[in-house]
This record gives structure tokens, sequence and C-alpha cells, in this order.
């Protein structure tokens, strides 16, 4: 399927606009106001590894992954690295710095190839003075945010590090109702899912040999088959109660629009 960069700029224009009115962020918003932030967007494909923001830079634009995967972290003052949140399609992310004097609250990299849609700051600040929608869904998108940190840190408190993983790996299923023999890809480098989850890379290693031997799942390489859900399940108990699906429907790609 052609990206939104390959379509002619007509095509593009009425694919970027279905696209946004289908983001939580622009929901119920007038066909004009979303034009208004389409009319600025510039789309861009980036490569594994680039760094599109640091924290506490001046913050001019925020961003909406098309496709791909943007991880957001912290880094210590001694060097290390903290990741906070994985982002993939659909996701907004930069959007918070107009609460902080206009400066980037973490910093984001591109942990898998990524097409990434960025839009001026200046004109979602300035829209949500006026548009009381707007700010409604901004508010609900952090309400959310907030919603899913907290069950991450009682999920690092309540269940240990195999069961963690396996919650991980529900998350990749885009329904709990899956017959056994799932097939899964695991979505970017395991030391970054280490990370993600709470865990250095020596935790992570033995703690999905553990989940290996009580569940039945096979790992090779980024490819992962759960041969019984059922044990999966009843392996994470009560984890899986936070269950999310970690990608969104496909549906709302803007390719497939």
């Amino acid at each position: 399927m052609m990206s939104i960069k390959e379509r002619t700029a007509n095509e593009t224009k009425d694919t970027l606009i279905t696209f946004l009115k289908n983001l939580p962020l622009f929901a119920d918003l007038s066909n004009e106001v979303v034009a208004r932030f389409s009319d600025v967007a510039q789309i861009k494909s980036y490569k594994k590894g680039h760094l599109l923001y640091l924290r506490g830079e001046q913050a001019n634009f925020f961003y909406i992954i098309c496709s791909g995967w943007l991880k957001l972290f912290h880094t210590t003052e001694e060097g290390e690295e903290v990741s906070l949140v994985m982002l993939t399609k659909n996701k907004v992310a930069g959007e918070s710095a107009i609460f902080e004097h206009g400066r980037y609250t973490s910093s984001a990299q591109v942990v898998e190839d990524a097409e990434i849609i960025s839009i001026p700051l200046a004109l979602l600040k300035e829209q949500l003075k006026i548009n009381h929608q707007l700010a409604y869904n901004m508010l609900t998108a952090m309400a959310e945010y907030r919603i899913h940190h907290e069950v991450q840190i009682e999920q690092h408190f309540l269940y240990s590090a195999p069961q963690r993983i396996g919650c991980f790996l529900l998350g990749l299923c885009p329904t709990l109702e899956q017959k056994d023999g799932v097939v899964l890809n695991l979505p970017y480098d395991k030391t970054i899912i280490a990370s993600t989850l709470g865990m250095k890379g020596a935790t992570f290693s033995r703690a999905l040999n553990i989940l290996r031997d009580e569940t039945g799942i096979s790992v090779s390489g980024t490819r992962v088959t759960i041969d019984s859900m059922e044990r999966l399940l009843n392996f994470v108990n009560g984890c899986y109660a936070y269950y999310q699906p970690t990608t969104p429907p496909q549906k709302n790609h803007p390719s497939d629009l």
C-alpha cells in the first residue's frame, strides 16, 4: 500500500484530513479546524536511531506517528537512560510541551523506521484557547496517559518480571480470544522491551526463560509462538486485567484510508 507521501498532493491533503479526524485528539472537530492543522503538517520518514527531540529543548512542533515506533525517555545525571513509554501509529508526542513553558518534557527517539507527521505547536496552543472540544480531547488524552502510567507502576509492584513479559505479549494480540498457536513478532529490540518493563537486560533474559518453562511459549529471534493462550493467561494471573492492545486497529492507519 502507498504511504501518505507517495500520493498526489490533492490525495495527500484529503487523506491527511481523514486520518487526523480519526485520531482522538481531533475527534468531533469541524473539517475547517482539522484542515488548518493538515495545511501546515509535514510528513517525513525517519530511520531507526533518529533522535527526534531532546528533553528541555525549545519545542516548535508536536508529532503524530503514522507507522513505526517512537521511544520517549529521560536520561539521568549519571547518563542512564530511563524508558517512559513506547508510541506507535496514531499516537501523539511532544504536545505536552505547551504546558511546560514550550519545552519538551522528555526525549524522543525512533526505534523502528517510522513515518511521522509534524505540526507547529503554536497552532495547537492557539486552537486550545478558542476550541473547547479540542481542549476536552487534550485533557482526556492526558488523563488516559496518567492512568496508563499508574497501571504500569502497579504492575511493577504486584507482578513478577515473567508475568509482566507475559502481559506485554498479550498486548501484542489484537484480542484475548485467540486460538492456540498464536504467532507474534516483537515490535522492537528486546533491550528496549526490558527497559520499558522496568528490567535490566539480564533480568529480562532470566524472566523470559521462566516464562518459557511455565507457559510453553517459544521464542526465536523476534518471533514468539504462544502454544496455549490458556496457560499464558493463567500464569500472568490478574495482570491481564490491565491488558490493552499494544498496537491499535489497522483500519486507522493513513495508508488504509
